[in-house]
């Protein structure tokens, strides 16, 4: 029963605008029934104490202060409105916090009872919107410095409270607000920590790891050039008919498939995915991370890449083919963009990848000499041809077979 209670309060949570808290936090859903609770008990505590040492003025102040949290906690209970929660709960405290101030004769008699308005003023600014905090704040500082230099004043119009009364509530204002303020911060420093986490492995997400590190460290332009690296470009055949017999949730849920598959191959052969472009994925090995068998890897993601989509056409019912076009060579790569940044790939070897590509059959894998050559003691290769290349003319292509099998000692 006490689960379903809470699924019900964290259901009905609505944060206020401008919270620091993270909005979709459970705990932070709880946070207004945990603080109506223990404010009421405490404020209950120091109603009883007042009208135990003969303060029935403001032993009824405080009572009161218990029927305001309790029906705020109430309220949010039953509505989930945690703003107006705690616009109930910071405005009648401060009300609170002042009256006991005045009828108990100042700050030294009322046991610096007004120090709760710091605690107020900092759950404002934790939980409320920036001008909300500044009228809270604002409020408690003219009040507390009037109150400043009217305290010789309180003290002349009533005796000295008993001393023992001063003392437990300067006990009180100084023991619970550890209990209140402390389990506050430790949430709020937790949640930031996973919030950072979070910014962190999106991140990751869109940028390879070293580059991600290097963002974070360095700002302004990052870019560096590789001498030697394999680039494959992919595409779909048959994808651009099929799109327009699906709904677009279907469409985009079969290329998350496919591409969710891709993303799997590039991992596991240590190559580095770098965009995707309508239903065109590009792949680097040798970037940002050099390796000396970047042709190797390629080639053996490309392979995957191939023998992978008879496996996906029948879990999405499908027909598409692949063509892939590898080359390798010089590149730059760098990160561009200010506000979704983006690692990007520049020059002729990326060109050649993507001519490569085009001029591929469907199933088929269509590479550059160069290729070829770095890749012809693991893989076999089939002669593609004199191929055009624009601003080049006519280069021998080969097509990428599939590897070699080990030579067994007889």
């Amino acid at each position: 029963m006490l689960s379903r209670f809470w699924e019900g309060v964290e259901h009905r949570h609505q944060p206020p605008r401008g919270a620091v808290m993270l909005e979709e936090s459970a705990a932070t859903a709880r946070i207004p029934v945990y603080n109506g609770i223990s404010s009421s008990i405490n404020a209950a505590a120091v109603a009883i104490l007042l009208f135990v040492f003969s303060e029935p003025l403001a032993g009824s102040v405080a009572l009161s202060l218990v029927l305001a949290y309790v029906f705020a906690s109430i309220f949010y209970v039953v509505t989930g409105h945690s703003g107006a929660y705690i616009q109930i709960v910071v405005w009648s405290s401060l009300a609170q916090n002042v009256a006991i101030h005045i009828l108990l004769g100042g700050f030294v008699w009322s046991g610096a009872f007004l120090m709760w308005g710091i605690i107020v003023a900092t759950s404002a600014a934790l939980f409320l919107s920036r001008r909300t905090t500044l009228s809270v704040t604002a409020i408690y500082v003219t009040a507390a410095v009037c109150l400043f230099f009217l305290e010789p004043w309180f003290r002349s119009r009533r005796a000295a409270p008993d001393p023992t009364l001063s003392a437990l509530l300067a006990a009180d204002v100084f023991v619970v607000s550890l209990l209140i303020v402390v389990p506050i911060v430790v949430l709020l420093l937790r949640q930031i920590a996973t919030e950072r986490q979070r910014a962190e492995d999106l991140l990751l997400n869109m940028l390879p790891a070293p580059i991600a590190i290097q963002l974070k460290r360095k700002q302004g332009v990052i870019a560096e050039e590789f001498e030697a690296c394999s680039v494959l470009f992919a595409d779909l055949v048959g994808f651009t008919a099929h799109a327009t017999t699906v709904s677009p949730d279907e469409l985009v849920g079969q290329l998350n498939e496919v591409f969710s598959r891709f993303d799997e191959l590039v991992a596991g052969v240590g190559a580095e995915k770098i965009k995707t472009m309508g239903d065109g994925y590009l792949a680097v090995a040798g970037a940002p991370n050099r390796r000396p068998d970047h042709v190797d890897v390629m080639c053996r993601l490309a392979l995957g890449m191939q023998g992978a989509m008879d496996d996906i056409n029948r879990t999405l019912d499908t027909r598409f083919g692949l063509r892939v076009g590898i080359a390798t060579g010089r590149l730059v790569a760098g990160v561009v963009g200010t506000n979704r940044f983006s690692y990007d790939l520049w020059g002729d070897t990326v060109n050649m990848a993507s001519r490569m590509e085009s001029l591929a059959a469907a199933g088929a894998i269509r590479v550059t000499s160069a290729v070829a050559d770095g890749g012809a003691g693991s893989y076999r290769f089939a002669d593609g041809g004199q191929s055009q290349v624009k601003g080049i003319g006519a280069i021998p292509t080969f097509i990428l077979i599939g590897e070699r099998s080990p030579i067994t000692p007889v």
